[in-house]
């Protein structure tokens, strides 16, 4: 930042983080696109990357998993058409929200072992922030309703591939099941 002249806030530069993912490369493309569009100022802000700043899918599929953890199935939904908008596969879709959901596992897991955010980080071979993030998801869960939640992604693949549901509907109420108030604990 200091290089380009720029200044950026603790809280956008993690807003930037959350929004573009913490691969360097996705990262350094995306800088290039902020200090291109905010040639002339002297600090970026959480608007700037708004913006111009490409939301990877896998940072739309988390975003999903906070609004099911926070029982806030409207956003859920909406992230989910989000993504259908975009072109991705249903079938996709769940195989991204079975993949979270087995690290949200994997994360309660080892917080029940007493592992702290660093060791979990490096254990589960996450990003120090998307570990903390985890960290906070995985409270909503227990550990019981994870693995039910696997066994359910499990079922609706199969329902899918032996034609007895239609895809995009099969991930639509499994999002529905799992960000449905009555479940909060």
């Amino acid at each position: 930042m200091k290089k380009e002249g720029r200044q950026i806030k603790e809280s956008a530069a993690r807003y930037l983080l959350s929004k573009t993912g913490t691969d360097m490369e996705n990262l350094e493309k995306e800088l290039e696109k902020l200090f291109s569009y905010t040639l002339g100022c002297s600090e970026i802000t959480v608007e700037d990357i708004d913006a111009i700043c490409t939301t990877q899918i896998s940072n739309k599929i988390f975003d999903m998993i906070e609004a099911v953890a926070a029982k806030n199935q409207r956003k859920a939904l909406d992230y989910y058409y989000d993504l259908l908008a975009l072109k991705e596969p249903p079938m996709r879709i769940l195989y991204l929200l079975a993949r979270q959901f087995r690290l949200l596992l994997e994360v309660k897991e080892l917080m029940g072992r007493g592992n702290d955010k660093a060791q979990i980080a490096k254990t589960a071979k996450l990003h120090p922030f998307a570990a903390g993030k985890y960290m906070q998801q995985c409270k909503t869960f227990s550990k019981a309703e994870l693995r039910s939640i696997m066994e359910e992604a499990a079922n609706t693949e199969e329902l899918v591939k032996t034609g007895r549901l239609n895809d995009r509907l099969s991930v639509e109420i499994f999002i529905v099941k799992y960000s449905d108030m009555s479940r909060k604990k």
